[in-house]
């Protein structure tokens, strides 16, 4: 049972991290609503908004680059480790 538990929240992490990617990929394709990938962006956008936005108000772009999701891979590293440290106990 807890190595089911442990490999769910595994899969959990991992398809948010596949999100962040994808956040940051398709950032760099210019989309307008009609485009093929529009409805996408914005499916990606509003899964990874909630993860992304706080970290985007205490590190704002820097040239137009947006670093607060290397902030938000490393958050949710730690966060996956503090669960399954929980879970182990």
């Amino acid at each position: 049972m807890s190595g089911e538990i442990n490999g769910i929240i595994s899969l959990l992490f991992s398809v948010l991290q596949y999100l962040i990617l994808a956040r940051v990929i398709l950032s760099w394709v210019p989309v307008q609503p009609g485009d093929v990938l529009f409805d996408l962006v914005v499916i990606v956008d509003q899964i990874t908004d909630p993860l992304c936005l706080p970290f985007q108000k205490l590190i704002p772009p820097i040239g137009g680059i947006d670093f607060s999701v290397i902030f938000v891979f490393f958050f949710l590293q730690i966060f996956e480790a503090q669960i399954f440290s929980m879970l182990a106990r």
